[in-house]
């Protein structure tokens, strides 16, 4: 497996809704892999297909950082079945915007029906960071960021900073 190179903000790719998986193949198991190996390469908890450039409904997350009980997963085509009527700030961040942070209101729980890379139908519940991260990565499906869950002056700041931020970058690591 491999690391890939990370989509930044802003960038079209980002804000597309995605499509959804029909068959989970070698390309799709390799790119689950190659996600993991991404995320880990820039200390991530969560990656998102769209972040690395592919318009597919699949995530990865791993929050065992944060909590030991936590597993690395591979979701593929998640759909939120329910939600907590229990809100809770947490601070975000998103490797499509490295260093911007940013406190979002989310759902303290989700229930989510998935696919694992095996192809097994799953519902869990994701409860407390591992639930936010979920609840982050599936927004990026939708073409969600989460600088829209922001005021739009904060929004636009960061969004300022990340085209200054791009401007730096060699050419090619500039979409």
């Amino acid at each position: 497996m491999s690391a890939l190179d990370i989509i930044l903000a802003p960038s079209p790719v980002l804000y597309k809704k995605t499509d959804f998986i029909v068959e989970i193949d070698k390309v799709v198991k390799k790119l689950s892999g190659n996600m993991f190996d991404t995320m880990y390469k820039f200390n991530g908890v969560g990656l998102a297909a769209p972040q690395v450039g592919k318009s597919i409904k699949m995530i990865v997350i791993d929050c065992s950082k944060t909590d030991e009980k936590f597993f690395p997963k591979t979701l593929i085509n998640p759909k939120i079945l329910e939600i907590s009527d229990i809100l809770a700030f947490r601070e975000e961040g998103c490797l499509s915007f490295p260093n911007q942070f940013y406190e979002v209101e989310r759902p303290d729980y989700v229930k989510v029906e998935y696919l694992d890379i095996d192809g097994k139908i799953n519902i869990k519940t994701f409860i407390g960071f591992e639930s936010i991260c979920v609840q982050h990565e599936i927004d990026h499906l939708n073409g969600v960021l989460f600088v829209d869950h922001m005021s739009k002056l904060r929004k636009n700041i960061i969004l300022r900073k990340m085209k200054k931020f791009k401007k730096n970058l060699p050419l090619e690591r500039r979409e």
